[in-house]
């Protein structure tokens, strides 16, 4: 049975610095868009209707050792014939090879080398081809026809490969390439955009290739990956080298869905989004919006009907909107979509819906950034008699009438996504001393997945409005401790809400998706086998889902390459909630061996998480030769254990956890509302950094970063030590080795003494470099009770073997 997944996503909040400005104003409505006619049918548009069916029809380009190099990738076209898409607008987008070629790739970054050398067991690739695709928007095409050595006829057999592997892409990889051409190409602005798709390997065991370059790409414009019918595995990604080329495209400041969800669960949707243009000439707009969700027309500011891409739900469902007229850099514009469909909200029984995971961020048109970006918001929800909503922001009016209840919900500053939870609830509510607001928020009834299993043996009613007051004292005590211990967050309230899934939890802003099943209690979950795995999950869950209020809806993470931030801070926080909520330290010290095991311990693929990768690779290292389920051990527990060496290494007997806490408070403050890199939290905390971090004496933490984030070693450690006691005073020898790391590896490592009466204290640190025994002689002085032995790592102070 796999672990339950505590959280899939963070969400991203706050922009204003805390503690909040007292009454804020909420996001206002504006005059509304009024459309002037019908929309337009989708995928009308003449150059997205000739992109989407040409195929590489042209005579072909006869070419000899022609050499085409694209950051980093180097292809040889040795003897062949190129025969090109026509042009559209003047600009050929493709071509088939048809020959003898080579590929070649090499990466600069060590961190890249370390991931492609796990796939092909060296730092570089060297393949050859016999046939080889391209798509593009750069000067690629002008690059072949110079290079001709003379001309011959249109190949049935290139246009075959064109046809079939534009298919692929849409069945397999559920990619609209096409529309990403449309966005450099309507009109010709140019563009860098380059890709190159193969066969590497036999028929049977060889993969699909796929090396892309696209500066419209955060954070990694390059990514070199295989795939097949049910894989997508990334090999190599990193930035262009020229990043005068990289913009992204745009970014939504403000959202208006005004929503009507049936009783069935059918969504019919207007939104009204308004964003701001980063790059000139853009007239395509690519948005995020839930494949099930059909939009029927979309208008801009005047009502006038607009161009829009979305195909079919099954395949490549990308949507983008096409403007009249091309928008200038840091042009805002604002447009309006229709929409409607099913299976984003689902009926799960009486009076009990579910908010699709993957629509929780796109049930209305979202930009793609939306754990980066920050928007306000301003929520209509019409919703059937009987049924309450709890959205993200606060209800600003609620009125009914004979056909149901329209519910406006806003926010008082941007956040980067919005959710809501519908049913008919039960609550209970309790406010911290501070009048922070927690309301816990329970379905009345059961879902029909589990209705049948009530009051059946020892499981009970199934109930989940019984655990009501508990999942609000957890919360309760979870915002004092955090508060207490990062700094106050910039809303007053948050709500914990059953959802009817069982196996995971979500955090948006003022808004915490619960797993059903930690509404029952523990006889309940029991007979149903749900802590037979990992019963402390039940214990951590709401705890780790309030600390995203912190990590994901205080401050943002940029990129995969920073979500460890966000998740592995919660589960950092969660150690945190048990040591300063349970009367002993038992659960504490149980909590970071668990973290421990989950990153030491083999999995079915033989691969221990905390080697597959740094930390900064984020769900990437999910791969066929991995398995799928390391990557979240490492960003949890590697995560967190990177904020927990660093709260050990800060600590004094003096001044205990105060500078820790202090650097926390700062990162809080600093980048509350904004999407933080691992670099900037790094530069955080390197403003607070005791002094005896600093082992390279230039004020930064490179030596610690290098090792914990960006590297996967982890070193091994023996501490032995013998006493002696002469005239009272105790004397020891001690020894510390040091072992399994490069040369270049240092680390502060914590020592502990334990006493006859079983007292702990820690008596100091040692600074070990590379494989190297750390030897000393010291006196103790006068002990309260006779010393016993030296420990390391008792309050899993550092990540070892």
């Amino acid at each position: 049975m796999p672990k339950l997944v505590v959280l899939l996503l963070a969400a991203v909040a706050a922009v204003a610095s805390v503690p909040p400005l007292a009454s804020p104003a909420l996001a206002q409505e504006q005059a509304p868009i009024h459309p002037s006619g019908a929309g337009r049918n989708p995928n009308a548009l003449v150059e997205y209707s000739i992109l989407r069916s040409s195929v590489a029809s042209q005579p072909g380009i006869t070419v000899r050792n022609l050499v085409i190099e694209r950051e980093g990738a180097k292809f040889t076209f040795s003897d062949g014939n190129f025969y090109l898409y026509p042009a559209i607008n003047g600009r050929v987008t493709g071509g088939v090879f048809l020959g003898k070629g080579h590929f070649s790739l090499k990466v600069s970054d060590p961190r890249e080398q370390h991931s492609l050398a796990y796939f092909s067991k060296s730092e570089g690739l060297e393949q050859d081809f016999t046939s080889l695709l391209l798509r593009f928007t750069d000067e690629t095409a002008a690059e072949i026809t110079r290079a001709s050595a003379g001309t011959t006829g249109p190949s049935t057999e290139a246009q075959q490969i064109a046809g079939e592997s534009a298919k692929k892409f849409r069945q397999h990889l559920h990619e609209n390439f096409e529309q990403r051409l449309l966005e450099d190409i309507v009109p010709d602005r140019g563009g860098s955009f380059f890709l190159a798709s193969f066969r590497m390997g036999g028929a049977f065991t060889g993969h699909n290739v796929l090396f892309t370059i696209d500066p419209d790409d955060s954070p990694d414009q390059v990514s070199f990956a295989t795939w097949d019918d049910y894989t997508y595995d990334v090999w190599a990604g990193y930035r262009m080298s020229d990043r005068s080329k990289v913009a992204v495209p745009l970014r939504i400041v403000e959202e208006q869905p005004d929503v009507t969800i049936e009783r069935s669960g059918n969504l019919i949707g207007s939104t009204e989004t308004t964003f701001t243009v980063f790059r000139d000439q853009t007239r395509v707009l690519p948005l995020n919006l839930y494949p099930t969700l059909r939009v029927s027309a979309v208008f801009d500011e005047t009502g006038t009907p607009l161009d829009f891409i979305q195909e079919g739900k099954e395949f490549d469902p990308q949507f983008a909107v096409v403007l009249a007229q091309p928008a200038k850099a840091g042009q805002k514009v604002r447009i309006l979509t229709k929409y409607a469909g099913k299976d984003a909200v689902r009926r799960d029984g009486d009076a009990m819906y579910y908010l699709a995971d993957g629509a929780r961020e796109s049930w209305y048109p979202s930009g793609h950034n939306s754990f980066g970006d920050f928007t306000n918001f301003r929520m209509t929800f019409h919703i059937p008699k009987r049924l309450q909503i709890v959205a993200t922001g606060k209800e600003v009016s609620r009125d009914s009438d004979a056909n149901g209840t329209r519910v406006v919900w806003a926010t008082d500053k941007p956040i980067p996504v919005a959710g809501f939870n519908l049913g008919e609830f039960k609550t209970a509510s309790r406010k911290t001393p501070t009048g922070f607001d927690v309301t816990s928020y329970a379905n009345t009834a059961l879902p029909d997945s589990v209705a049948g299993l009530a009051n059946q043996g020892a499981l009970g009613s199934l109930d989940t409005t019984m655990l009501l007051k508990d999942q609000v004292e957890q919360g309760w005590a979870a915002i004092q401790v955090y508060t207490d211990y990062f700094g106050p967050l910039p809303f007053d309230h948050v709500a914990l809400t059953e959802q009817s899934s069982c196996s995971f939890g979500q955090s948006w802003p003022m808004l915490v998706y619960l797993p059903m099943c930690a509404f029952w209690d523990s006889t309940a979950r029991h007979g149903l086998g749900l802590d037979a795995h990992d019963a402390s999950y039940w214990d951590e869950v709401t705890p780790h889902e309030v600390a995203h209020q912190w990590w994901g809806s205080l401050i943002g993470f940029d990129s995969y390459r920073d979500q460890w931030m966000s998740e592995g801070f919660a589960n950092f926080s969660t150690g945190v909630y048990l040591k300063q909520t349970e009367k002993t330290m038992d659960k504490y010290r149980t909590f970071w061996k668990e973290q421990r095991r989950n990153l030491l311990e083999k999995n079915t693929n033989g691969k221990r998480p905390v080697d597959v990768g740094p930390l900064t690779m984020g769900y990437r290292v999910n791969n066929e030769k991995t398995g799928d389920w390391v990557a979240q051990e490492l960003i949890y527990s590697k995560g967190a254990y990177v904020l927990h060496m660093l709260e050990m290494l800060y600590w004094t007997p003096k001044y205990g956890e105060t500078p820790f806490r202090e650097s926390m408070k700062r990162f809080t403050h600093d980048y509350a509302g904004r999407a933080a890199t691992t670099e900037d939290f790094k530069a955080s905390m390197e403003k607070g950094m005791p002094s005896w971090m600093d082992l390279d004496h230039n004020g930064r933490m490179d030596w610690f970063f290098n090792e914990w984030v960006y590297g996967t070693e982890v070193p091994r450690y023996v501490i032995t030590g013998d006493f002696t006691v002469a005239d009272g005073v105790t004397s020891m020898h001690m020894k510390l080795t040091q072992s399994g790391v490069s040369s270049s590896f240092r680390m502060i490592v914590p020592i502990y003494l334990q006493m006859e009466n079983g007292t702990v204290t820690r008596i100091g640190a040692a600074v070990l470099n590379g494989n190297d025994t750390y030897e000393r002689t010291v006196s103790l002085g006068k002990m309260p009770s006779p010393a016993k032995k030296l420990l390391l790592n008792y309050n899993g102070d550092i990540l070892s073997e």
